[in-house]
């Protein structure tokens, strides 16, 4: 089977132009937080949220193909690197996000678990024919669960947590776009759309959340 770069046969180039700002726009929303893990020495993304991350782009970069084209597997290879990144500042920093130290000298292995545990989730959600051919069910459902993360964090005003507005408004955007592609593309698919739809809201509120806590600094 002959291997595209990009599958223009099953994605139209509008559904590929979301798509592709939207990933752009959450690759920056990760520079930002891996920049402010390292001036700061804090990490944002809540810790539960990098676990499953990384193992869906470890999946879907390496063990599962995307029918996207070549240059979309790449960018997953490359987007897990990045991951990589962040989930070292999350080993450093990321058990400063709980008011108290729950896990001690665990933490990691805490964390290296659900990684390992995720990994065949992701695997068989997709073989046993759960997940749509990018992933993008199981992409959504975990951004709810990081999305409600985000929101739980910044309303406990947890200690770890920089509530940076910059990477409110990009993951907003980025997630804006995907949806966007989701309703071009998966215009049946209501369940999908409902993830969708969840991310949004909390998504806004947590651009509020932000907002405030930045006004409020400022007094």
């Amino acid at each position: 089977m002959e291997h595209h770069w990009i599958n223009l046969q099953v994605y139209s180039p509008l559904e590929i132009g979301f798509l592709l700002a939207g990933t752009v726009l959450w690759n920056v929303a990760y520079f930002i937080i891996i920049r402010n893990a390292i001036r700061f020495k804090k990490m944002e993304m809540p810790f539960l949220a990098v676990c499953s991350n990384i193992a869906w782009e470890f999946s879907w970069a390496f063990l599962l193909h995307t029918d996207l084209g070549e240059l979309f597997q790449w960018g997953l290879r490359v987007w897990f690197f990045m991951d990589v990144a962040i989930s070292y500042f999350t080993v450093r920093y990321g058990a400063s996000q709980m008011k108290t130290d729950l896990f001690g000298k665990m933490f990691v292995p805490f964390m290296l678990i659900l990684v390992i545990w995720w990994i065949p989730v992701f695997y068989f959600f997709e073989t046993e024919g759960l997940d749509t051919k990018m992933g993008t069910t199981s992409a959504y459902l975990i951004t709810v669960v990081m999305a409600s993360l985000f929101v739980f964090n910044a309303s406990r005003k947890a200690p770890g947590l920089i509530g940076t507005k910059s990477v409110a408004w990009f993951k907003f955007f980025g997630n804006l776009f995907m949806t966007i592609f989701v309703f071009l593309h998966h215009p049946d698919s209501h369940f999908l759309q409902l993830l969708t739809f969840a991310v949004f809201v909390l998504n806004i509120i947590y651009i509020l959340q932000v907002s405030r806590g930045a006004k409020a600094n400022q007094h």
